[in-house]
């Protein structure tokens, strides 16, 4: 090949790595404006008394991934007030404290609903004070049928309270993602989806919309996006417009962009056990 050609392939290449970066960062800024901040949100806290008699309860929770997160910021959350800790124990045999099990199938959200209505009418609600169940951020997608997983889930947990009068069910948010980096912007733009997109956490925010509208009035909902798209200052991050409007995890709870980081599995532990404590408060 003449030098020729060479330095012309060089220079071509330069030309498209720089379109491509100028590219990026475009789509970059568009996003930082996307992402700013909306209404601002206060976490839920727990006095003292409340950390006690919630883990004086027998409390249920059927979750996946983020859930494993949450109850590892228990621990800290009760060492850090000088308390005991409440029992944390796998299965579905309920003691005092909080018993958990990793419910169905990730990607498979109505699975998750039926096998969670399964668990409490095979023996879970006979001897449980309050029931959680949190679905994950990888079960819903922008191809989600988020009309047809609501209505499951509204009216699993409707036909649970009505057979199991005694019991304080507790509604869950689903979880969102924290907005990409910019190499993942980048791999993006070149065509290599990662679920990481705005419009995932779009659908979420429409679900979650419903579960707010459904469940807020009462207190019987564990906000879980709310509180991850949630800064220090109260702040939310919030991205789109009226048509595309979507939460993202604040990066600084983030271990990585669906996972929670010890002050955000704390702070969310605190958000949970506050919820449980005010909902059981008004029953």
């Amino acid at each position: 090949m003449l030098k020729g050609d060479i330095v012309r392939k060089l220079v071509a290449a330069m030309v498209a790595v720089v379109g491509l970066i100028t590219a990026a960062g475009i789509y970059a800024q568009s996003q930082s404006r996307a992402a700013g901040v909306g209404a601002p949100f206060q976490i839920p806290t727990a006095t003292d008394d409340e950390l006690v008699s919630v883990a004086r309860s027998k409390v249920f929770f059927a979750h996946q991934s983020v859930g494993f997160n949450i109850l590892d910021g228990i621990g800290r959350l009760y060492a850090v007030r000088s308390l005991e800790a409440p029992s944390i124990q796998e299965g579905l045999t309920v003691a005092p404290g909080i018993t958990h099990v990793a419910i169905g199938e990730n990607g498979d959200p109505l699975g998750k609903i039926r096998q969670f209505d399964e668990a409490i009418r095979g023996g879970v609600g006979d001897d449980v004070d309050v029931a959680i169940l949190k679905l994950c951020y990888i079960d819903i997608n922008d191809g989600s049928d988020v009309d047809a997983i609501f209505a499951a889930y509204r009216d699993t947990l409707a036909g649970l309270q009505r057979d199991y009068p005694d019991v304080t069910f507790i509604a869950a948010t689903d979880p969102v993602t924290a907005e990409r980096r910019p190499d993942q912007k980048i791999r993006a733009l070149l065509g290599r989806q990662d679920g990481l997109g705005p419009e995932h956490n779009q659908a979420r925010f429409r679900l979650n919309t419903l579960l707010r509208q459904e469940y807020g009035p009462s207190g019987r909902l564990f906000d879980i996006a709310a509180v991850q798209s949630t800064r220090p200052d109260g702040q939310r991050v919030m991205g789109g417009d009226a048509e595309s409007r979507y939460e993202a995890m604040y990066r600084g709870y983030a271990a990585d962009p669906g996972h929670l980081n010890e002050t955000g599995s704390t702070v969310m532990a605190e958000a949970m056990v506050a919820t449980i404590a005010g909902a059981l408060d008004d029953k």
